[in-house]
């Protein structure tokens, strides 16, 4: 049996969700061309297109908000474990993917949810729990933006609504990567959804997979010029330092999302120390081609918008569970349909071959 270190190149099962990488830059969820989803579509239209191949987002929008604006938030359900958990941790030690592993796993699967209902109601989970990190209110949903707006402030305005929207599509599904393939192997032990997209979300808070959104961020933000990000990056490479946000292990031309993302930074930035970071971003992109040949991910420009639009950080990687978690739901439905244990081989190396 022939062996492939992280499983690369080798087909682990069939999906009907999403095409990812063909001819080396596309992205399709369930035939549709994710870039031409950000121009007509909502997250919601999306949601609902990956779980059930519908564009109708109603379902999903009026499940989402259902739960979101749920009683449970206010009568010491969710609301009260999210304040216990950071009242644990008052220096901000617990990192927000650990709050939102925690309060996932607390949730209750209700048997009659339609599957829309179901991840509607993690979804919301979800967003409430970031939405609790902002100091200012986030109380205002918008009929058009709905996810994005339970994301952002009340008074964040419409192009920044569709900006973050954007993002949440285009980080709403992926195929087989590390999160969901983590989630798939726990849907093929007929584990619930909970259990699984926990799974997911555990996965994704290392740095090698949604992690890499902040290290790109950190990156940027360590320069204060262009002139001193240039000779920074060519001795990061002098030393063969892996630089955070470049290349892509199944796009080889270049990652499709970039672009829409930088897009949205460009129209963003609208004074002085974010246009020098924006700079900086590019000129870092530049020499990376150049050297390298290697283009940014989404996570590059990616982590530069979450910027803009106000998160810290820290928040990047649960913004990422905020899209993804309907990504994670539809491939736990079909692995649950197709009902296969998934159980690798390994290859064994003896005490001579340590």
């Amino acid at each position: 049996m022939e062996y492939s270190p992280g499983l690369r190149g080798v087909v682990a099962g069939e999906t009907a969700i999403s095409t990812v990488g063909k001819e080396g830059t596309s992205l399709r969820y369930r035939g549709y061309d994710a870039i031409e989803l950000t121009k007509n579509n909502t997250y919601e239209d999306v949601a609902s297109l990956i779980i059930k191949d519908s564009l109708d987002g109603d379902e999903f929008k009026e499940a989402f908000s259902k739960h979101y604006n749920n009683k449970a938030f206010e009568d010491e359900t969710v609301s009260k474990n999210i304040e216990n958990l950071k009242s644990l941790h008052p220096q901000s030690d617990m990192h927000p993917m650990a709050l939102l592993r925690t309060i996932v796993s607390g949730g209750q699967e209700i048997e009659s949810d339609t599957e829309i209902e179901s991840i509607a109601r993690i979804s919301a989970t979800v967003c409430f729990a970031i939405a609790s990190y902002h100091k200012a209110d986030t109380n205002i949903l918008s009929d058009k933006y709905l996810v994005a707006s339970s994301l952002l402030p009340n008074d964040a305005n419409d192009e920044m609504l569709e900006a973050l929207d954007d993002m949440l599509i285009l980080y709403a599904e992926h195929g087989f990567n590390a999160s969901t393939f983590a989630t798939r192997v726990t849907a093929s032990t007929r584990a619930d959804l909970t259990g699984s997209i926990v799974s997911g979300i555990a996965a994704l808070k290392g740095e090698l997979h949604g992690g890499s959104n902040e290290r790109a961020v950190e990156l940027i933000n360590s320069f204060n010029t262009v002139d001193e990000a240039e000779e920074g990056i060519y001795s990061l490479l002098d030393e063969k330092k892996k630089i955070m946000g470049f290349g892509h292990g199944v796009y080889k031309v270049q990652d499709p999302r970039s672009p829409v993302v930088k897009n949205w930074v460009e129209q963003l930035v609208d004074n002085d120390y974010s246009k020098n970071r924006f700079e900086i971003a590019k000129k870092i992109d530049e020499i990376m081609d150049a050297e390298k040949n290697l283009f940014p991910n989404v996570d590059f420009y990616g982590g530069l918008l979450l910027s803009e639009l106000g998160f810290e950080i820290d928040l990047f990687t649960p913004i990422f569970v905020a899209g993804r978690s309907v990504g994670w739901a539809a491939h736990y439905f079909e692995q649950r349909e197709q009902d296969i244990l998934i159980r690798p081989a390994a290859k064994y190396i003896g005490p001579s071959e340590r």
